[in-house]
């Protein structure tokens, strides 16, 4: 089961410019997908084998795809994003688990995507965090509750002003 869920759940965002020379090729990310997935079935046979236990059962299911962000709509939005919101409004970089469903969206041909995440938690609450105090839960846990002013109306001006600057106005 750990590792059916470890592989399920490798979907990931990659902002196009990180890394050295300049960006990822998309076409990269299958193969780090199949060479996790083998190392997840190393790591479960090995484990077996050590507790002297039968050869496991591994059922890696099909998961999600990366979700790539267009380089040039990145970079138009979070310029968009600077003006209205200040400086510290830029696009998340590193790599997490954006979501089970946008890569199937973005991948159904529709001609412009872009995946970006707002601040959600009451900055007291953030601080509490990075000050050894409870950890603030992922979107999907029961224990998630965003503050809802200003994280609806943020995510609103947010998704209209992306929306507008990928329309040209």
């Amino acid at each position: 089961m750990l590792a059916h869920r470890v592989v399920e759940h490798l979907d990931v965002i990659d902002h196009p410019r990180r890394g050295q020379g300049g960006g990822h090729d998309p076409e990269l990310r299958p193969q780090v997908r199949a060479k996790l997935v083998a190392g997840v079935e190393r790591v479960a046979r090995a484990a077996a084998m050590m507790a002297g236990a039968p050869e496991p059962d591994i059922k890696i299911g099909v998961g999600s795809d990366s979700v790539v962000n267009e380089p040039d709509l990145t970079d138009r939005t979070a310029a968009v994003f600077r003006e209205a919101f200040g400086p510290n409004a830029i696009p998340k970089t590193d790599f997490i688990s954006a979501s089970e469903d946008y890569s199937a969206y973005a991948a159904a041909g529709v001609s412009h995507s872009l995946f970006f995440g707002i601040g959600i938690y009451d900055p007291a609450r953030v601080q509490a965090a990075k000050n050894g105090g409870p950890p603030l839960p992922f979107n999907h846990s029961p224990y998630y509750a965003s503050a809802p002013e200003p994280t609806i109306r943020t995510g609103v001006e947010a998704m209209t002003l992306a929306v507008l600057n990928l329309l040209g106005n």
